[in-house]
């Protein structure tokens, strides 16, 4: 008995971890370097981005939108073609006393700062940032 009910269950959670895999993962990682600095370091299914946008008031998501919207569709064609591209540092700027990198890897946009007040590491999936941007763009202006 407990078997029938468990393997539909097993067989439900096996699909959403293959679906989280599939669609990647959001890594933000910021790390103060003064002693006692806030180390933040998060590690999020990019399913829930799209999914969590619905969970903000659509007031300020109408005003975010607002300011991005010259943007989107240059989000949109960007995170299209650099998924096409192999795999490249795209912009590495250094002066004496910071250094910052975005570079593609794979499926991600990779964007890491070092400086002496802090590390900062992000990477999102590129096919997010472009599933981003169309919902933004889906969005229509208050009226």
């Amino acid at each position: 008995m407990l078997a029938k009910v468990m393997l539909p269950v097993l067989g439900a959670a096996v699909l959403a971890a293959v679906y989280v895999i599939n669609e990647g993962a959001v890594r933000v990682a910021v790390d103060e370097q003064k002693p006692g600095g806030t180390h933040l370091h998060l590690l999020l299914p990019a399913a829930l981005v799209p999914a969590g946008m619905k969970l903000v008031p659509d007031e300020k998501l109408r005003e975010a939108t607002v300011q991005a919207r010259p943007w989107l569709p240059t989000i949109e064609a960007a995170s299209r073609e650099l998924a096409r591209l192999p795999d490249s540092d795209l912009v590495e700027v250094r002066d004496a006393r910071e250094h910052v990198r975005i570079a593609k890897r794979g499926a991600l946009l990779v964007i890491d700062v070092e400086s002496p007040q802090e590390t900062v590491h992000v990477s999102f999936p590129l096919r997010t940032a472009g599933e981003v941007a169309r919902q933004l763009e889906s969005l229509q202006p208050a009226s």
